[in-house]
Order: structure tokens, then C-alpha cells, then sequence
């Protein structure tokens, strides 16, 4: 058994681009076993609670010319894994604490993974606002949550300090971008790693418990 901490953030692409390589990593190593969770990071903890239009900020961020060529590189990297990143249907960056408090929530239910994968999908393909509490509330339903239970939390402060925390646990480790990965409470790789990468860490990791 390989254990996995990927420190993330919901709108982070090549977050998005690091878990579908890391998904074909271990598709490809039927004789080891990992336990995988994702752990919270919010690329702009400042985000105003309602998000901002998403053009002004990405333009403010890398300046016009630098955005579009980054967008295109992302969306070729995405096609590589299956992704289809639709920036054209995004129109606000969101603040996403509360997409965090879902993903501990799906976590309880061993539901994690497939609730990263519908706010990844919403986000970057569908451009919903995964900031919004109705549209997280949707994407409990579709996940089989007690979305009774969640819609009730979201208006409340219930675990957001636990979940600020645990954040900044991680950036007091030195973490100051995502993806991130902690291995085995031991090794940290950074970055969005190609599958193959991940194949020869992960079995190196696996000869080093095996001998």
C-alpha cells in the first residue's frame, strides 16, 4: 500500500491534468495497492467569497497575451488525458473554500475522488460556478451526499477553521504551488508529473517496502 496526500485546489488545471495522470499511473500497477486523499490549498485564499470575473483576473494575473498562451498550453495538455478545458464558458473565478468543505464531506462517504472529478468537470468543461452553495448542493446530489445536511452547512462556519488549518499546515511544510504530493508522509513531488513519472516513483517506492 501506497499512500497518497495530493495537496490541490478545485480550479487549479493542472491539478485537474495531475490527477488524470496520476489515474493512468495506477491503472498501470495492477500489484500495488494506494490509498489516495486529497488535501485542501487555495491557490488565492483572498478571493472575495462571491469570485470575480474570471478574464479581468486571469488578465490582471498574467497580462492578456500571456493568458491566451497559457490557456491554449493547458487545453493541448488537457487533450492528452482527456480533458476538455472550456474557458469560454467560465465567467467567474471562484472563491473555493466551500468546494473544499465537499470534498471532506465526500471523503466521510470514500466518495472523495469522484467528487473532485465532478468539480473539476463542472468547472473546467461545463463553467459553473463551483463557488455557488446551490451548485455545490447539485453536485452532492449527484454524488448521493446528504444534501439536506450539506445545504444546511454550507450557511454555516461549521469546519471552515478546521479546513483553514489544514491549509496552511501544508504551506508551513514550504508548499507554495499545486499540485503537490506527498508520498508516504516522506517525499513531496511537485508539480504536474506525466504518468510515467509517476510509474517509476511509485515503483521504486514499492521495491524500497518489499525488500
Amino acid at each position: 500500500m501506497i499512500n497518497i496526500k495530493v495537496i490541490s485546489d478545485t480550479i487549479c488545471p493542472w491539478c485537474y491534468i495531475g490527477k488524470k495522470q496520476l489515474e493512468i499511473a495506477i491503472n498501470k500497477l495492477n500489484n500495488i495497492e494506494f490509498n489516495i486523499s486529497y488535501k485542501p490549498f487555495q491557490l488565492d485564499p483572498t478571493m472575495p467569497i462571491n469570485g470575480v470575473n474570471r478574464k479581468r483576473y486571469i488578465d490582471r494575473k498574467f497580462g492578456e497575451d500571456a493568458a491566451k498562451e497559457v490557456g491554449n498550453k493547458i487545453k493541448e495538455a488537457g487533450k492528452s488525458v482527456g480533458i476538455d478545458f472550456n474557458y469560454e464558458k467560465i465567467v467567474k473565478t471562484p472563491n473555493t473554500l466551500n468546494s473544499h468543505r465537499i470534498l471532506k464531506w465526500a471523503e466521510k462517504d470514500n466518495k472523495q475522488n469522484e467528487a473532485l472529478e465532478l468539480l473539476f468537470y463542472s468547472y473546467f468543461t461545463e463553467g459553473k460556478d463551483i463557488g455557488d452553495n446551490e451548485e455545490l448542493v447539485n453536485i452532492s446530489k449527484k454524488l448521493n451526499l446528504n444534501s439536506e445536511k450539506i445545504k444546511k452547512d454550507l450557511d454555516t462556519d461549521i469546519d471552515v477553521k478546521k479546513i483553514e488549518l489544514e491549509e496552511w499546515s501544508y504551506r508551513d511544510l514550504g508548499i507554495a504551488g499545486v499540485p503537490t504530493y506527498i508520498l508516504e508522509d516522506n517525499m513531496i513531488v511537485t508539480g504536474s508529473q506525466s504518468s510515467d513519472t509517476f510509474v517509476n516513483v511509485f515503483n521504486k517506492i514499492n521495491s524500497r517496502k518489499t525488500e
